[in-house]
């Protein structure tokens, strides 16, 4: 008797099984099937594919800190048990707590429910009634009412709500993902945390961190924004900078885990821990930044220094002034530009380099696991289907890569621009930096990235060689009296030594980065029209009810100065759709 292959059936099950679905939805709505989810949502709200990877990360990062956090959970009771004579009392259940502060349709929660093993509890909150009713109809079509929750609440509100419970009951994970700024939810945030728990933030107002506007980010973030070569790395710094400003006013501090500068948008994920001896050492890890405008060098300065008293104790004091640029503020480098400051920014590790590399090995293995099956066969949770597994893996793998001690770096193409010439190989700088000592790296932000260990003033004495080395000629009018390539080239004192003749070219083993060697795909070439919409706004029923809780996030943090369409272009980079658009995004997002 002939039989059909089982993954045939089960095909032809699934198939059946998502057209009875989509009979099944209501007029007006349509069904999105992501991962192991499907949600129904009106066809009228905006659903943008670009964002699959962010949920992908999510997924993968709870996988990997869910089961290390819970197994330190489990020691720390054991080590409590074997201190105390008595029983200890009543734990709460094993598993993680999560919120999602602002859930919009759900989506997150359901796929966190349904990919995320040892969940206990997920609220998935939103101030608009209409959306809390939308997650409540997907939360039961999912069949994930057991664990997800729908909350009707103001994020702030319930984050401070959930401050005044003990530490144990508290949420282990909070995730923000708002429209625009996470400013205005990030002292409840921190406060909502469990101690050792995780704190999942998204900022889509890039084109704020990346300094386009100079007041509206000192504002928001407290901070000057830096705008040149490594302005994306930056604005990472500057949003860590602000959520560890927020956690020190409760006697937190913060581990990064994970920053990515991705698309259009920034998302860290973090550890909050509880300790005020920590939070007065923090100073050595945030710093000011001296920069040229006219080349690009530039310097970290420290906000503070530590040392030891005669007990032994660390002893904060401040910070020494660094001796850069000359008496009357021009760069030590070009002579011409005069150093600008940007700053306070992290300058620590934005990356905990075991994590992201367990977070590798774990995407690897879920795309493993998955090929040549269905993904919906399995529904155990924890066994899933990544659909930017690729991505994934390739931009992990350069993060991973980064040098953890370098903040910042500089780019081929932009020392080609000062001196006005043709870009340097990637693989001649990085060999030249190899065999000069010096640690290299790229970055996950620019594939043309060079962040390194060494001084400014060795960057540029590779430049010069390189110049001499090629032959190439120069143009009289770019050789002008007081112009940027005269100043680098033929009257910086190093260029009449010998510095520039040391350099050694010799191609290096390891001058091709190994991502790049195993062919991964590490940058991602965006489609058209993948930028975020403009933000949703208020149905006119009469009902009051906001649209999403993405829109009055936006709406909290925009800033009464501007107009609504200049708040739009702030916040997202005025992304409308349009290729145009896109293209004036782009140019303004680029150093000037």
């Amino acid at each position: 008797r002939s039989c059909l292959p089982i993954a045939t059936v089960a095909s032809s099950v699934r198939r059946m099984s998502i057209q009875a679905e989509f009979q099944c939805i209501p007029e007006g709505m349509q069904l999105v099937e992501e991962g192991k989810a499907k949600i129904a949502v009106p066809k009228d709200v905006f659903y943008n594919p670009v964002q699959v990877f962010n949920r992908d990360l999510t997924m993968a990062v709870l996988n990997v800190f869910g089961q290390q956090y819970l197994a330190e959970l489990a020691g720390r009771r054991e080590k409590r048990a074997q201190q105390q004579s008595e029983p200890p009392p009543k734990q709460q259940p094993d598993g993680l707590r999560i919120l999602e502060a602002l859930a919009a349709t759900g989506l997150r929660s359901i796929r966190i429910a349904k990919e995320v093993p040892n969940v206990a509890k997920i609220v998935a909150n939103d101030n608009s009634e209409e959306a809390v009713r939308l997650i409540k109809s997907n939360i039961v079509r999912n069949g994930v009412d057991e664990l997800v929750e729908a909350s009707l609440n103001d994020a702030v509100l319930l984050g401070h709500q959930c401050a005044r419970l003990p530490p144990d009951e508290r949420f282990d994970v909070v995730d923000l993902d708002p429209y625009g700024s996470a400013v205005p939810f990030l002292d409840s945030a921190v406060q909502a945390v469990r101690p050792g728990g995780l704190l999942c933030v998204t900022c889509t107002d890039t084109a704020v961190l990346c300094g386009s506007a100079f007041g509206t980010c000192y504002g928001r973030y407290g901070a000057v924004p830096y705008r040149g070569a490594g302005m994306h790395e930056a604005s990472l710094r500057v949003l860590l900078q602000c959520v560890q400003s927020h956690a020190s006013r409760h006697s937190r501090y913060i581990e990064p885990l994970l920053s990515l500068s991705v698309d259009f948008y920034v998302r860290i994920y973090l550890r909050v821990h509880r300790g005020q001896g920590e939070v007065k050492k923090i100073g050595r890890r945030l710093a000011m930044l001296h920069y040229c405008p006219e080349c690009d060098s530039h310097w970290l300065q420290p906000m503070s220094d530590c040392g030891r008293d005669k007990a032994g104790q660390v002893l904060m004091r401040p910070a020494r002034l660094l001796g850069v640029g000359s008496a009357n503020g021009r760069c030590g480098q070009c002579g011409i530009g005069r150093l600008q400051l940007a700053g306070p920014m992290w300058s620590d590790s934005i990356h905990s380099v075991d994590f992201v590399r367990r977070l590798v090995d774990f995407v690897r293995r879920q795309r493993a696991s998955t090929v040549g099956e269905i993904a919906s066969e399995t529904e155990q949770p924890g066994c899933f289907e990544l659909a930017s597994s690729d991505r994934l893996i390739g931009l992990l793998s350069v993060a991973a890569e980064e040098l953890p001690d370098a903040p910042l770096f500089y780019t081929l193409d932009g020392l080609a621009r000062a001196v006005k010439r043709s870009t340097m190989p990637m693989k001649v700088a990085r060999s030249a930096l190899l065999n000069a000592g010096y640690r290299v790296s790229i970055s996950h932000c620019e594939g043309n990235a060079i962040k390194t260990d060494a001084p400014a003033s060795f960057l540029w004495d590779m430049v010069r060689a390189h110049y001499r080395q090629s032959g190439e000629q120069m143009s009289e009018r770019h050789l002008g009296e007081g112009s940027l390539p005269k100043a680098l080239l033929v009257d910086h004192p190093a260029a009449a030594g010998d510095g520039a003749a040391s350099i050694d070219f010799s191609l290096h083993l390891h001058a091709e980065p190994p991502s790049k060697a195993d062919g991964l795909l590490r940058f991602h070439k965006p489609p058209p029209n993948w930028g975020p919409k403009p933000r949703a706004k208020r149905k006119a029923n009469g009902d009051g009810a906001a649209s999403t809780a993405e829109a009055n996030a936006a709406t909290a943090a925009a800033p009464d100065d501007l107009t609504e369409d200049q708040n739009d272009d702030e916040l997202s980079g005025a992304f409308c759709g349009e290729e145009e658009s896109a293209k004036k995004y782009k140019e303004s997002s680029s150093p000037s």
